[in-house]
């Protein structure tokens, strides 16, 4: 079980560079080994241009994406007392299943960078050796090599710079905030004039004025609080409501890729990011200005009262400045780390949650709260970083200021004594003092969150500036209807550039109304196959003919409307049986939703269900038996009526006589089936079956009329 470690890491001069996607680690090494030799490039940028595959990086892949980024590489194999020798930085091979970066080895300790955990950890060669596999890649820079920015981000005004009303709503709000502050500006004066006109006079009509002028400008003052908490209630809400929307609308619309490469608790940990950003847009924009406008008039009023005790304050503001610039690097670097390790708690309690049923059959409960409790533990440390981080901001702050007030009325008090001084203009500037480095406080607060900004819009940035999938571009200029003729011609396909071919070449006719299968060995790509044919995921090589025209031209989201499928990953969504069958469609058909039912095979059992179709098949169908839930799924393809169904394992789960009343009903139809499967009944009911195997298609004898 992972240890609580309550102690901060020291500064590195490695950028750490930390990993998105599941089986990134390669390329977010590269990426840091390449910024300390000046190429300072983002984890976006790189997998863009050098698609890392799901299944990992291998040495030889990591070399080759480092000889396009301008390095010259030395793969070594070498003991662990051997390490010191290296060219550092260098990568090392790491758990036998992951690559990180070792920067510098002193005293014992190697100082590594994990692109999977949060900030730089001093390891001692002990605990190494248990990691290091004896592999490690040098890099240096070839013949050629240029330092360059090639970061790409994303900026606060690509977010705000959308958005319509903000501008009228920040006006308000610095109106009312300016009103406000001036009750505060107004109130030591009050406090002056109480105590150096009325007191020495004895003058009690002259306190009932000043009380009741300053008692109508205290109502004033609330009204203009109730207004401004309203105008900021209803700004940041539309803010935060439209960034959460648009944000989510480009992840609705990336490609199917990016999601497979991603944990969901990551993803989710994202949008947590909006909240910042709206705070920021909001009360953090117009505090910001207001503070430093009243923050400038409060010291010129001070500099009135004496320059010798304003200065004083300036330098105690200057110092703890200081202060929180320094402590910058280590405040990022810890709250990065509490993002990712909570994203990475989340992730486990979800698919420990999710996966319930098969720990309680295998006994894993244990050993998944074990590991769920580790995450945790990770996650409490990163929140402890932060925490001790603030604990030393406030101590320097309590310090500082401190002294500073001793020093200030030690002096004050002395100007008092010397006649330089009233008593009232004594506290009248102790109070102004305190306006002062209340809000130069503030000031200095307010930039180190919108400096923090960095770190949520890069996160966001994953989302917002990645490529949309390639359905949502131009539709092409093709509007006639899809007669259900498909052609693959010449399909290659691999999940990286360095992997090798699933599909290699790939020729298949299927005419319209043709009923094929496709079976061969496991892991073979008949699934890519698939989603290569509904046009869910690009080809690295070849085309996709749609009656004769290419997908591209024809139009992706055109064709998908006319298209259908159960792939092995679909799942059913929260709702009743009706809403699935009919995928929440607004006008939903009654009875198309019956009928659909009824060529699944499903209408029977549903009908003998007490809420028939308005029954709720639970979360993810767990309501539902497999059988029934494919059935369901396979319902809700017909629901669309579609030119093409591809069914990819969709009627595993059926015994051999519901399967025969589910493809006789299908075949009724007419319309164009492909068939991914291994049961010889789902193959013998083909036309024609064909195996793929070694990326290559070959057809196999024809099986029933």
């Amino acid at each position: 079980m992972a240890k609580l470690d309550l102690g901060l890491f020291g500064q590195h001069s490695v950028r750490h560079v930390r990993q998105t996607e599941v089986a990134e680690c390669g390329l977010a090494c590269l990426a840091m080994v390449a910024s300390f030799h000046g190429l300072d490039i983002d984890l976006n940028t790189l997998r863009r241009r050098h698609a890392p595959s799901l299944r990992g990086a291998s040495l030889k892949s990591l070399i080759a994406v480092a000889d396009q980024l301008g390095f010259a590489s030395r793969p070594v194999k070498l003991p662990l007392d051997a390490l010191g020798d290296l060219h550092l930085p260098a990568i090392l091979h790491w758990d036998m299943n992951h690559y990180v970066v070792l920067e510098r080895i002193e005293r014992g300790r190697a100082l590594i960078l994990d692109p999977a955990a949060g900030a730089a950890r001093r390891v001692p060669l002990a605990e190494v050796s248990h990691h290091f596999t004896g592999v490690a890649l040098e890099l240096r820079p070839a013949a050629g090599f240029e330092p360059v920015n090639q970061r790409q981000r994303l900026h606060l005004r690509q977010l705000w710079g959308r958005m319509r009303g903000w501008k009228r709503a920040a006006a308000q709000t610095l109106a009312l905030t300016i009103v406000l502050q001036a009750f505060t500006l107004a109130s030591p004066y009050y406090m002056q004039l109480a105590l150096d006109s009325v007191v020495p006079a004895l003058d009690s009509n002259l306190l009932a004025v000043l009380a009741l002028g300053f008692g109508l400008f205290t109502l004033f003052n609330v009204g203009a609080s109730l207004l401004r908490g309203f105008v900021l209630l209803s700004v940041g809400t539309t803010m935060g409501y439209a960034l959460a929307t648009n944000l989510a609308r480009r992840l609705f619309r990336l490609p199917v890729e990016w999601f497979e490469r991603r944990h969901v608790g990551d993803v989710l940990s994202r949008f947590q990011s909006v909240q910042p950003i709206q705070d920021a847009l909001t009360q953090g924009l117009v505090g910001s200005l207001v503070d430093g406008v009243l923050a400038v008039l409060t010291f010129a009023l001070m500099l009135w009262y004496s320059a010798t005790l304003a200065l004083i304050a300036l330098g105690a503001f200057l110092l703890y400045a200081l202060v929180r610039l320094i402590s910058f690097g280590f405040e990022r670097d810890a709250r990065e780390a509490g993002i990712v390790t909570i994203a990475k708690e989340q992730s486990t309690l979800i698919e420990t949650v999710r996966g319930i049923v098969t720990l309680r059959l295998f006994g894993r409960e244990a050993e998944r709260h074990v590991l769920w409790q580790n995450r945790l533990a990770d996650a409490t440390n990163a929140q402890i970083g932060v925490a001790r981080i603030g604990i030393w901001q406030q101590a320097a702050n309590t310090l500082i200021f401190g002294l500073e007030n001793v020093v200030t009325i030690w002096l004050a008090i002395r100007l008092v004594l010397s006649g330089g001084f009233s008593v009232g203009m004594v506290v009248a500037y102790l109070a102004y003092k305190q306006q002062f480095l209340t809000r130069v406080a503030s000031l200095i607060d307010q930039g180190i969150a919108f400096r923090m900004l960095g770190l949520h819009l890069e996160r966001l940035g994953d989302i917002a500036l990645e490529e949309e999938d390639r359905g949502f571009g131009a539709s092409g200029g093709h509007d006639s209807p899809f007669s259900g003729h498909i052609q693959l011609k010449g399909i290659f396909y691999r999940y990286s550039p360095t992997d090798p071919l699933i599909l290699n070449g790939i020729d298949l006719d299927v005419p319209a109304g043709s009923h094929i299968a496709i079976t061969g060995p496991s892991g073979g790509g008949k699934s890519t196959l698939a989603k290569i044919i509904l046009g869910l995921v690009n080809p690295d090589g070849g085309e996709v003919l749609i009656d004769g025209v290419p997908l591209r031209r024809f139009g992706f989201r055109s064709y998908q409307s006319q298209v259908a499928a159960v792939l092995q990953e679909d799942s059913l969504f929260a709702g009743s049986i009706a809403d699935n069958i009919a995928l929440f469609d607004e006008q939903a058909d009654p009875e198309k939703v019956m009928r659909s039912a009824v060529m699944a095979a499903i209408h029977q059992e549903i009908m003998a269900m007490p809420m028939k179709y308005e029954t709720l098949v639970g979360d993810m169908g767990s309501a539902l038996s497999g059988g029934q839930k494919a059935r369901v799924l396979l319902a809700r393809a017909l629901y669309r009526e579609p030119k093409l169904l591809l069914l990819d394992e969709g009627t595993a789960h059926l015994d051999y006589q519901t399967e025969k009343a589910v493809n006789q009903a299908v075949n009724n139809l007419g319309i164009t089936r492909i068939i991914i499967a291994h049961r010889s009944e789902t193959i013998a009911n083909s036309e024609i079956s064909f195996i793929l195997d070694g990326g290559r298609m070959d057809s196999m004898v024809s099986t029933c009329s």
